[in-house]
């Protein structure tokens, strides 16, 4: 009984994610993004000297995905379901019982990341099929390379998911929260260059985590330092933002 409450919960949440236009164009927007980036590189290619479509173009584009496409929707995202629900008052019919803070809290950010987890797919599958379109195949090795690199991008998405998910019980308003929350990301993405400490602290520097697991030259020593941090930054944020959100007002 307890597993099927979890799973009701779950799905609605994933039902009401589908229901949302913004998501619904989101979804749209990643399917066409990497064609019109495809389409983008090879008319500049013979100008600027760019890299036209190759075999690792899925893995070139990851970064731009994950430095701001993929960021963009977790924000967007985490605004509706936190503060946004909190602001249009229909957080408390999910916390009617029988459901609990928690299998709320829960829920919705096991939605999230599968949100993200479809996106990635998306992306990952629409960057290759530019490849096939482009004439360009790819070995077994490096579509290896490219699974990897995407399960990678897909955990240091999740990490910085947490930080937002926690971000976001702090605000009663969507837009409010989606302000501040942009105006963080920046902030973090240039703390770097002014405090260099910085960048090993934060889940905003890892979002091209991946190319560590693509370097020949990186140890498993530090890509299991590294993976120690985004794992244990998930726990602490998520947990941080369990404790805020068990004593929000809604």
């Amino acid at each position: 009984m307890r597993v099927h409450k979890w799973s009701a919960a779950y799905l609605n949440e994933l039902y009401l994610m589908f229901y949302r236009k913004k998501f619904v164009m989101y979804a749209v927007f990643s399917a066409i993004l990497p064609i019109l980036l495809a389409i983008s590189l090879q008319a500049l290619q013979p100008l600027l000297g760019l890299f036209a479509v190759s075999q690792s173009f899925p893995i070139e584009m990851l970064s731009i995905y994950t430095g701001i496409w993929i960021p963009l929707l977790i924000v967007t995202i985490t605004a509706d379901l936190f503060p946004g629900e909190v602001g249009s008052r229909t957080m408390k019919l999910a916390l009617l019982r029988p459901n609990s803070r928690f299998q709320v809290y829960g829920m919705k950010t096991a939605a999230l990341i599968t949100c993200i987890a479809a996106i990635l797919i998306v992306l990952g599958a629409v960057s290759s099929i530019c490849n096939l379109f482009a004439g360009t195949t790819s070995s077994f090795t490096e579509i290896i390379g490219m699974l990897k690199a995407y399960v990678a991008a897909f955990i240091s998405m999740v990490a910085l998911s947490s930080l937002f998910i926690f971000v976001s019980q702090f605000f009663k308003s969507a837009s409010g929260y989606m302000v501040f929350a942009l105006i963080l990301f920046v902030a973090a993405k240039i703390a770097p260059f002014l405090l260099h400490a910085f960048a090993a602290f934060s889940p905003t520097s890892y979002t091209d985590w991946h190319m560590l697991w693509l370097s020949q030259t990186v140890s498993a020593g530090k890509l299991f330092t590294t993976s120690l941090f985004l794992f244990s930054s998930c726990i602490l944020f998520m947990a941080l933002g369990y404790y805020k959100f068990d004593r929000k007002e809604v």
